[in-house]
């Protein structure tokens, strides 16, 4: 069996039992109020594979694994399918599912109070991480450019990027720097002991956006590489963002609308920009030569 496949099997077995199990193991018991070491009033979670984590930290892990389930796992198959064919949309969609898995189990290792499936989560991340290198060496970026359409959407992608990357910017240092100040954590998270999230979103995710947003206005070869794995992380996280929103107003009848109402926005334009990218990279190789501007840097 080729290796590469072999790698990416294991990938999926073990997403598909940390998933499941989340899904399956939430357990019974009603959640236990303390007050923590900060002073902080905290609900945390009493049953489950979550359990001692915030209740809505564990309500989003729920939310996460269910997602995984019906949308990042099926996208994977997907990716491998069209990426074994010599697609080059299938190699983009790879290196963009192994993207998001890294960054997702990342978190979770990190993040989540300490259970059973702390090694599947260090194992997928790390394994992830591998087999995204090893796709991102098969791409032949030289031919790249023949493979770009006329009518690419330059602007669209680059102010898409561009306003993610501003948004969470802006969203996370709007809380950080205030209670950084204040010698305080955020009451949102309490219960937690540190804002992991937000390190990965400011770390990877922002880095990534406006990095496919300068070398897609340079016109570099290596913008529409990094936009695939942008867009497709996107995807993924324009139906969970939404999902997280709708899931609180659900159960508790209320969200933060200053933070929902944009971000669902967002992700709305997100799935259009994501589809628009993938009709217009990829096709069949040109004879002509590739988009004016286009560099090969």
């Amino acid at each position: 069996m080729n290796k590469r496949l072999f790698l990416y099997g294991l990938i999926f077995l073990l997403v598909l039992v940390a998933a499941g199990a989340g899904l399956l193991y939430q357990g019974q018991g009603a959640p236990i109020s303390v007050t923590t070491v900060r002073g902080e009033h905290a609900t945390y979670q009493s049953g489950g594979l979550y359990r001692y984590n915030p209740a809505s930290v564990a309500r989003e892990g729920i939310v996460w694994d269910a997602i995984d389930i019906v949308l990042a796992l099926p996208l994977f198959i997907a990716a491998i399918w069209l990426d074994r064919r010599g697609s080059l949309r299938g190699r983009l969609l790879l290196l963009g599912t192994l993207f998001y898995f890294t960054y997702k189990y990342f978190q979770y290792a990190v993040m989540l109070a300490f259970n059973p499936l702390f090694l599947v989560y260090v194992a997928i991340f790390t394994l992830s991480a591998v087999a995204f290198f090893m796709a991102l060496a098969g791409v032949d970026v030289a031919r790249l450019p023949n493979r770009i359409s006329d009518h690419f959407p330059h602007r669209l992608i680059i102010g898409f990027t561009s306003v993610m990357g501003v948004a969470l910017i802006l969203m996370w240092l709007g809380r950080i720097i205030p209670y950084t100040l204040a010698d305080r954590f955020p009451d949102e998270f309490a219960g937690m002991t540190t804002l992991v999230t937000q390190a990965l979103d400011l770390g990877m995710v922002v880095p990534l956006m406006l990095t496919t947003a300068v070398l897609l206005w340079r016109r570099s070869v290596w913008g529409y590489l990094l936009g695939g794995i942008s867009m497709t992380f996107g995807l993924i996280m324009s139906i969970t963002i939404p999902a997280w929103i709708v899931v609180p107003l659900i159960q508790d009848g209320q969200v933060n609308p200053v933070e929902a109402a944009p971000f669902s926005v967002l992700c709305l334009i997100g799935l259009y920009v994501f589809w628009q990218y993938f009709r217009n990279i990829g096709g069949e190789s040109r004879t002509t030569s590739a988009p004016r501007g286009v560099a090969l840097r």
